[in-house]
């Protein structure tokens, strides 16, 4: 196999699939990319056997066929330091890989390709399509939200679902609650439902491109796996088992009482306050008034911090603390100048709700 690559297009492709390389498994090969021409294009794979990730780029034709797995940090590190030229890959009968660029030269020694783990194919007749920017959206506005918590496996993820003509994304840790949906513009024909693991989520929002025209193509597989296509990018993921909570249970009524204010603002004055928290105290308290809105936090060790912001306030008067992180959390994913939030009273969850984002925050109790 011998090919030749533009030094910072190979690097390119490598940095996005690296990021499924397990350099802690048992199993060796799992630390390797594989490397595969065919007479018109490079693909390259990597897989932690839960997420597998694989990149396409084009070559011009011909291109000898060939495979081999090389170290992945190791090839990734080699090609960063290379200089902006043409990089010249061969790979030996015996899998040993020379990199030559400009006046560099580098021999790295690699596996066959036949350890690598096969990755499953998508049918092409299966699954629907979202545009990017759409799907980026859903999972900026919801991964936020994952529990990270082992006890609940089930939480470790977010819910895809489609219903009726719309993709919604759900994610919960328990404390907090993230519904965002976007329409579809040719919906599955059967039942769609998955758990997709957290790591999968944020390796999607680190991919998808929201000035990207290509679609996402969503095609379920075998064996409860997912695939993810848009662009040269393939996500394969394994899907997590199990029921998801019935989350449409806890999100409540509307209520009537609103507070209004600057978007901007409301994150300005939480993040100031925030410095003020710390492991042990991280409730900051929110002072509602007719106009205004308090954000305070007092801290034994490290002192205090107060804000007032003029808001519009229809409820009774009433002193809230929450945690500040999931509120600023929510408020950057938002494009609006303005926030309204139902807030119902001091033992009562918090509501933004949004034609197709829906966010829930349980208050915190305090001494």
């Amino acid at each position: 196999m011998r090919i030749t690559i533009p030094q910072p297009q190979f690097l390119k492709t490598l940095q996005t699939v690296e990021r499924a390389v397990n350099d802690r498994s048992t199993l060796p090969i799992l630390a390797n990319i594989l490397l595969e021409t065919t007479e018109h294009e490079l693909t390259l794979t990597a897989t932690d056997l839960d997420v597998g990730i694989q990149c396409r780029f084009p070559l011009a034709p011909p291109v000898e066929r060939g495979a081999v797995a090389l170290p992945a940090r190791k090839l990734t590190t080699v090609v960063r330091e290379l200089p902006d030229d043409l990089v010249v890959l061969e790979a030996k009968k015996n899998h040993t890989t020379t990199l030559n660029c400009g006046a560099s030269h580098f021999r790295i020694p690699g596996l066959p390709a036949e350890d690598f783990p096969v990755l499953p194919q998508a049918q092409h007749d299966t699954g629907f399509s979202i545009p990017q920017a759409a799907l980026q959206l859903l999972v900026s506005q919801t991964a936020h939200a994952m529990s990270m918590e082992e006890t609940r496996f089930i939480l470790n993820g977010a819910l895809l679902a489609v219903q009726k003509d719309d993709l919604v994304m759900v994610a919960t840790d328990g404390r907090r609650l993230a519904v965002a949906r976007a329409p579809l513009g040719q919906p599955p024909k059967g039942a769609f439902q998955a758990v997709i693991p957290s790591k999968t989520v944020r390796e999607l929002g680190r991919l998808l491109q929201s000035d990207d025209a290509d679609e996402v193509v969503v095609a379920p597989l075998k064996e409860n796996q997912l695939t993810f296509r848009f662009g040269p990018v393939t996500v394969i993921t394994r899907l997590i088992e199990g029921q998801f909570p019935p989350y449409e249970k806890v999100i409540p009524p509307p209520s009537k009482s609103l507070l209004s204010c600057g978007r901007q603002a409301l994150i300005d004055a939480i993040r100031r306050a925030s410095l003020m928290t710390t492991a042990a105290s991280q409730a900051v308290l929110f002072e509602l008034g007719p106009s205004r809105l308090v954000v305070s936090k007092e801290s034994p060790e490290l002192g205090s911090a107060r804000e007032e912001l003029p808001v519009t306030y229809s409820g009774e008067p009433a002193t809230i603390a929450f945690n500040p992180e999931f509120w600023l959390d929510a408020l950057k994913t938002l494009d609006t100048d303005e926030v309204s939030i139902e807030v119902a009273g001091p033992d009562r969850p918090a509501v933004i709700r949004q034609p197709a984002f829906t966010y829930l925050v349980l208050p915190m109790k305090v001494n």
